[in-house]
């Protein structure tokens, strides 16, 4: 079976993505790349994630220090090969300890890694936070501050996680999905250049390291949710018609099929 471990911080958008994909598995879009086989044992786990999916609420803050896991049977409609897939759905706050070392839940729920995909969802431009205060001139008797991760830009987050997750499984494939894209495309002509102006330290370290990654925009939620009935309704009606729910390829080609980054992550 395929281990594929999907990765973020906080409110990065792997269980929205994680529903909106069980939604597209269980209802197929033309043309999606990787379909079901079979339709999973236990569907309980899935169906908490789809539910307000469906019904345009925010999902629940994953619970902390534990794996949902979720196995799938998926075949490649294109050649017909089966894939068995193993994805666990983990707190982002799990993910910001590992950067302490600490990442017993992780370590826990696999021994190796076939891949790593990664979302992304916050762009803040400050890059270290100093706790010097600002009343009182330098106290230089006094202990310095501690130095925590709550004080470093989510960018530099996500590097020290790629790099401590690399240490634990050297994994065989990346993919990293931008959120919340539907905010970002008319600002940016594809995800490669958004990541490449916003986090440039993240991005040449990402194509240093890891230069077959496959980076993608990812709407799952497919727009903001507001409390506008007419907004509202015209979200329900792309749910009904399998366009809703989008990324964007490297080369800014939109597709519905939310499949695509998995199809690159257990290819050959």
């Amino acid at each position: 079976m395929a281990k594929c471990l999907i990765a973020g911080l906080p409110a990065a958008g792997k269980s929205t993505y994680i529903g909106a994909l069980a939604y597209l598995l269980q209802n197929p879009v033309n043309n999606q790349v990787l379909r079901l086989c079979e339709t999973p044992d236990d569907l309980s786990y899935l169906n908490k994630l789809i539910d307000p999916w469906l019904s345009l609420q925010k999902m629940e803050r994953t619970t902390r220090g534990f794996a949902n896991n979720i196995d799938l049977e998926l075949v490649r409609v294109s050649d017909g090969k089966t894939f068995s897939l193993s994805l666990p759905d983990i707190a982002g706050e799990d993910y910001e300890s590992i950067v302490h070392l600490n990442a017993e839940v992780i370590k826990n729920w696999a021994e190796e890694l076939d891949s790593l995909l990664l979302f992304i969802n916050d762009w803040k431009n400050c890059y270290l936070k100093e706790q010097l205060g600002d009343t009182e001139p330098a106290n230089r008797t006094k202990e310095p501050p501690m130095f925590s991760i709550k004080d470093m830009s989510t960018i530099v987050q996500n590097v020290l996680i790629l790099k401590e997750l690399h240490i634990l499984f050297p994994w065989k494939k990346l993919a990293i999905g931008l959120s919340s894209w539907d905010k970002f495309s008319q600002e940016y002509t594809s995800p490669v250049k958004m990541l490449e102006q916003r986090a440039p330290f993240l991005h040449n370290f990402v194509m240093h390291y890891f230069p077959d990654v496959y980076i993608f925009g990812v709407s799952a939620q497919g727009d903001e949710y507001v409390e506008d009935e007419e907004a509202q309704s015209k979200l329900l009606e792309k749910t009904e018609n399998g366009t809703r729910a989008f990324i964007v390829d490297k080369d800014g080609v939109k597709s519905y099929d939310l499949t695509l980054p998995l199809n690159f992550l257990i290819s050959d």
